[in-house]
């Protein structure tokens, strides 16, 4: 028998009490170039890790980023997430906070945690262009390196 759901069963991350807003840290170094891996997403916005909550209809999770495209992101969580688990993703990118639904896609420890892939179901246009513009950002930031070494 096929499990149905409905979105609103899971909590919203907006209304979420705790607090998991946007902090500014000690930067951690430079801009990181060309891809896009786990240390430097912080490192573009100078902070030591990115949280993101994932919340299920039983509960909400918290984890930091592992990787991030327009389609989905890895996360670093305590708990393993069933997969195609529908879930609602929320996190800060600077100062820019993103909110998805979501579909658990994969969940392998890895360590003492797991590292879970979701797939965004439905991110707005705005978001999808935001984190596009990372790769972008990094891609230009690794030219305009290459052509001061070229000097």
């Amino acid at each position: 028998m096929e499990r149905i759901f409905e979105w609103d069963d899971i909590p919203s991350l907006d209304d979420d009490k705790e607090d998991w807003g946007f902090r500014l840290t000690e930067p951690l170094g430079n801009r990181a170039i060309f891809r896009i891996e786990k240390e430097e997403i912080p490192r573009m916005y100078a902070v030591s890790k990115v949280l993101v909550r994932i919340a299920t209809v039983e509960r909400i999770h918290t984890g930091t980023l592992l990787d991030i495209s327009a389609g989905g992101l890895s996360v670093n969580l305590p708990v393993s997430l069933e997969e195609d688990l529908p879930v609602k993703v929320g996190f800060y990118l600077g100062s820019v906070k993103i909110i998805s639904k979501a579909f658990v896609k994969h969940s392998r420890m890895i360590g003492e945690h797991y590292s879970t892939g979701v797939k965004f179901v439905d991110l707005d246009p705005e978001s999808a262009g935001y984190i596009n513009g990372l790769y972008a950002s990094l891609i230009t930031n690794h030219i305009d390196i290459n052509l001061q070494l070229q000097r």
